[in-house]
């Protein structure tokens, strides 16, 4: 189960609790920002069954619905591919820079 300090240890950054590091405040940047394109994401693909179940027999408006659900998966796999990077680069700099 998901609390309400799950959401504010995201971005949180308490001064007084040791040294933030780049890394430390690139990964909760990243971390923001994947949650923020997930809620996006799924709102868009809530939009495109919408547009999907409205089509009825116009082929135009299930091809729009199509190519919406198309654009989530994309987006998704993006988003996934380019948190990867940065959480690595993130990891890759403090080994480097230790």
């Amino acid at each position: 189960m998901i609390s309400g300090n799950d959401f504010k240890n995201l971005i949180q950054i308490v001064p007084g609790q040791g040294t933030v590091t780049l890394a430390d405040l690139a990964a909760r940047i990243a971390n923001l920002l994947v949650l923020v394109a997930g809620i996006l994401a799924f709102l868009y693909l809530v939009y495109a069954g919408i547009l999907f179940i409205t089509a009825g027999n116009n082929p135009d408006q299930a091809k729009k619905a199509q190519q919406a659900f198309v654009n989530v998966i994309i987006g998704v796999v993006v988003i996934s591919i380019s948190y990867l990077i940065v959480r690595f680069a993130g990891s890759f700099a403090v080994t480097i820079f230790k």
